[in-house]
């Protein structure tokens, strides 16, 4: 039977360094860095620059070329800044325990977050200023940044490469071994963005990274970076935090390869401008996606009954069972709607997955693709990645810390904030031309109002996690 990490040990892990392989891990204490800049990029960075670019094309402002460039900078922003150092910050401190052998360094981490956190915010000062004014001056702040950011990337992917091969054998952490390909396919894409950055910016002009080294560098961190690590943190950290039985293993696997294959052969397509090759790429990821949607579905069906592992092994199944029920009812005062969060977003998971069939469908057969590539995305990023991390971590970093969220309410905030948000974001996108009543335009006051809610989203969210982000001990 697999061993599975239970939630028992890592909050103890959370609150005294454990020993592992002769040597420490880390406490949370020296790892909450990482969130707090996380949250902080997202309510003052990410989101804020969504707000912006929404407003102000609700209002009508007149969008110069300062706006698509800030688009490109606001994408990199949250997909590296906001959701990715909190993918990382999850990834320095659950994957070691995982692996079962401490990281194998934690000074570089701070100097990690300061050198990302400058990179990100220089690009999104210096890239719409280089649109409007061509300086010399801003082309090095924007090259500097680029470098900045590449060293910080693959400072995180050699990291954890390190800690990764300190390791017991891979056949003694079966846990571990089983989300290896998502684990080992999410970083090495992560380094390859921080050089594929790197030379975008170097080939800049007028303000605007090139169609192609835009696509392929989004690409690369959403569906190489952010997707496959969130998918297996989930199928990971779920059964653990939520009381449901465990992913089954070997669907888990292929459905891992085959997630990674899909991925090649969509950035194949991408680099080769073969829109049949890119389609092909497509269907295979979105069809990955809605099977780890049914995946996760069928284990949401046994949520509020004893998994049944548990209620095979126990001496009294009745007495044990309602025990956790007790703690299902009593997770769900404490932290709110968190499972909703989750189910909410692999249902957006789905429609995402959906959505990419129907495009990559018409690649392969020739025809243009219907749906706007960035409904896709926004589909993925607010719908699903941000749900996800709104659910699972109103629930796991108490566990970390042993500290507390602010509010169970503040959970069900994000829940309605973060999904009006996605709704009104793709729905504007998609429906644009049925939207218009004369002159009023209502997908851009949808468009607009996304931009708000995801900004409230933002702040409910580090506003309920500040607290948790210190160690039990020192709250007192």
């Amino acid at each position: 039977m697999e061993k599975h990490i239970s939630e028992r040990s890592l909050t103890t892990q959370g609150k005294h360094s454990t020993r592992g392989s002769g040597h420490q891990q880390v406490s949370f204490a020296q790892i909450a860095l990482v969130f707090r800049a996380a949250l902080l990029l997202g309510a003052g960075g990410g989101f804020m620059l969504a707000c912006v670019l929404t407003v102000t094309s609700m209002v009508g402002v007149q969008l110069g070329p300062w706006w698509p460039a800030l688009a490109q900078a606001h994408g990199n922003l949250q997909i590296f800044g906001w959701a990715g150092l909190f993918v990382v910050g999850v990834s320095l401190y659950f994957l070691p325990r995982l692996r079962g052998a401490p990281l194998v360094a934690i000074w570089p981490v701070r100097w990690i977050v300061g050198a990302l956190v400058v990179a990100l915010c220089v690009r999104a000062l210096a890239q719409p200023w280089l649109a409007v004014a061509d300086q010399p001056v801003v082309r090095i702040a924007l090259v500097g940044s680029a470098i900045l950011e590449c060293v910080a990337l693959c400072g995180v992917v050699l990291l954890l490469g390190l800690t990764f091969r300190r390791g017991p054998a891979l056949e003694k952490r079966p846990a571990f071994g089983h989300t290896l390909p998502l684990i080992a396919c999410s970083f090495v894409c992560l380094g390859l963005c921080g050089v594929i950055n790197l030379v975008n910016l170097w080939q800049m002009m007028g303000g605007m990274v090139s169609a192609t080294g835009d696509r392929l560098f989004v690409t690369l961190g959403l569906f190489g970076f952010l997707l496959p690590m969130t998918l297996g943190m989930s199928a990971r950290s779920l059964p653990m935090y939520a009381g449901l039985d465990a992913f089954p293993p070997r669907r888990l696997v292929s459905l891992s390869f085959a997630y990674i294959s899909g991925l090649l052969v969509f950035c194949a397509g991408i680099l080769m401008n073969w829109q049949e090759v890119e389609g092909a790429g497509m269907v295979l990821i979105g069809g990955i996606l809605i099977s780890f949607v049914f995946l996760f579905l069928r284990t949401m069906r046994a949520r509020g009954k004893l998994p049944h592992k548990v209620a095979r092994l126990a001496p009294e199944p009745a007495t044990l069972a309602q025990a956790y029920r007790t703690r299902v009812s009593q997770e769900r005062n404490t932290y709110g709607p968190f499972v909703v969060l989750v189910a909410s977003a692999y249902l957006w998971a789905l429609v995402s997955g959906i959505f990419l069939l129907i495009n990559g469908v018409s690649d392969l057969l020739g025809f243009a693709a219907p749906l706007a590539e960035d409904a896709i995305r926004h589909s993925l990023t607010i719908g699903f990645v941000s749900l996800l991390l709104c659910g699972l971590a109103p629930r796991m970093l108490p566990g970390f810390s042993g500290g507390t969220i602010r509010s169970a309410r503040l959970v069900s905030a994000t829940l309605w904030l973060g999904n009006l948000a996605a709704l009104l974001r793709v729905g504007s996108l998609l429906l644009s031309p049925w939207l218009t009543i004369g002159q009023l335009n209502l997908s851009q006051l949808a468009f607009g109002c996304s931009g708000i809610l995801g900004l409230a989203l933002a702040l409910c969210l580090a506003i309920n996690l500040w607290p948790a982000l210190r160690p039990a001990s020192a709250l007192g």
